[in-house]
């Protein structure tokens, strides 16, 4: 996926396919839910290594894709330890962490995480971090060939959830069963750019509620197998995805804003048990083919997060048309850097009052250029305190990426070099650039944002 199609998507997920492949209903009345607020724990600094996966690559179903692996790519697979240890060099207490699934069940019920023992025990127990493992980022084991599209698929994200958890028992407690179910449903079912590449309304309806279900399932799985489990989530809410399927022009009202969150986080809010059977977005689904039967299962075996964790990139969100949030140097740097912090302030809060749930923002970076980058991490600290002062209840922020990451159009443009999918912007502001060597190595390049970042993580914990 290229920069460009991120921030279109991200800006505005209408933009990039449900605005096309899913038609307008007629206006509907939603009804009104809520749940009452959990209580959080220690706050938590992090980072994010990007870790997509698409290892589906059968020229008969996949054409001439190849297989899509960021730890690879960025050579972190063997170079774990000394990014580990630049990671814990900034003072973070905490790694979004992800597990190639492909790698860790290569063929159905045929386990092996000997390979993430090294990395977990790392953070664990010499760096003090607390591992967030991420059961899937967008990819799937490479035998369900249509991916998220596969019937298998909510069974097998079940006990693959309760065998890592197992597994891991006493060491991990922190887990996010689906990274960005909106996204995944989009790019597989109404996109086209992922397994099993549908481009259809009732495809996108269908695939989404299939994903619903399996993060139901792994929720189940992990709180019943680790004793201490803190579920996550990993959320990109759509917020103009409504305003494409139902007729929600006029007065703003709480109604409307329901049917934006509900419709803009789906397949989230269904599995979340925000979605009534009577709910407008219920409706369209049943109109796409759902049996309503299927709607009314999360009704009484919603699993909700712990924590919802939202993903927000102020450069894709709020500024689609400049290279990044500083606008090109129009207004000074810490101006344009606090103006993006309060965006995402209002989106936190926006997204708070929909789900009624403690808000960790998993992802989150902005800034082209490293200067650009460093401004916005220390403008991030004013945000976390403008939130505490007012009670909000964040209970940690990530920076992603910690290293610079490969463009996801390497899988579909095999006949070009991966070194020409190093390309930063969007959702790829890394703390740590990576610079390719004569012998193939990637160098990793400390940047004035991890300083900053580092900063921010040391007088937040003085104060």
């Amino acid at each position: 996926m290229s920069v460009r199609q991120r921030r279109r998507f991200l800006g505005s997920l209408a933009a990039l396919g449900t605005a096309w492949l899913l038609p307008g209903s007629a206006a509907l009345s939603p009804s009104r839910r809520s749940r009452p607020l959990s209580r959080a724990g220690t706050f938590l600094w992090g980072v994010g290594i990007e870790n997509t996966w698409m290892a589906q690559a059968d020229p008969s179903k996949d054409g001439a894709r190849r297989v899509l692996d960021e730890y690879a790519l960025t050579q972190h697979d063997a170079r774990w330890k000394e990014d580990l240890k630049l990671a814990a060099k900034l003072g973070v207490n905490a790694i979004r962490y992800s597990i190639p699934w492909y790698r860790a069940e290569p063929s159905p019920g045929s386990y092996d995480f000997s390979w993430l023992d090294g990395p977990v025990d790392l953070m664990v127990n010499e760096l003090g971090i607390v591992p967030i493992l991420d059961l899937v980022h967008y990819g799937t084991s490479a035998w369900m060939a249509d991916g998220i599209g596969d019937e298998r698929f909510p069974a097998a994200l079940a006990l693959y959830a309760q065998r890592i958890a197992a597994h891991f028992e006493g060491r991990v407690t922190h887990y996010t069963p689906c990274n960005e179910p909106a996204v995944s449903a989009t790019f597989s079912g109404a996109q086209g750019t992922w397994p099993p590449y549908k481009r259809s309304a009732r495809d996108w309806a269908a695939l989404g509620v299939r994903i619903a279900r399996a993060m139901v399932l792994a929720t189940r799985a992990l709180r019943s197998t680790a004793r201490k489990a803190v579920i996550i989530s990993a959320d990109a809410v759509g917020w103009l995805t409504a305003d494409m399927l139902f007729d929600t022009a006029g007065r703003k009202t709480a109604a409307r804003e329901e049917l934006r969150a509900s419709t803009g986080s789906f397949p989230s809010s269904l599995a979340y048990g925000k979605v009534a059977p009577e709910d407008a977005l219920a409706t369209y689904l049943v109109k796409n083919g759902i049996a309503r039967k299927d709607i009314e299962w999360f009704s009484s075996n919603a699993a909700p997060p712990d924590v919802v964790g939202y993903d927000y990139y102020p450069d894709l969100f709020d500024y689609p048309h400049d290279a990044d949030y500083s606008r090109g140097g129009s207004v000074p740097l810490a101006q344009a850097a606090r103006e993006a912090t309060e965006k995402v302030e209002a989106a936190l809060r926006r997204t708070q009052a929909y789900f009624g749930l403690p808000i960790y923002l998993m992802e989150t970076s902005a800034g082209r250029t490293a200067e650009a980058r460093a401004a916005y991490a220390t403008a991030l600290l004013d945000m976390v305190h403008r939130l505490r002062r007012d009670e909000f209840p964040i209970v940690g922020l990530n920076w992603w990426p910690l290293l610079e990451s490969f463009d996801w159009n390497y899988r579909n443009e095999p006949s070009r070099s991966a070194s020409e999918f190093l390309r930063p912007g969007g959702w790829n502001n890394a703390l740590y650039d990576l610079k390719l060597e004569a012998d193939g190595s990637l160098t990793r390049v400390e940047t004035p944002a991890a300083t900053a970042f580092a900063s921010i993580i040391g007088r937040d914990r003085r104060r």
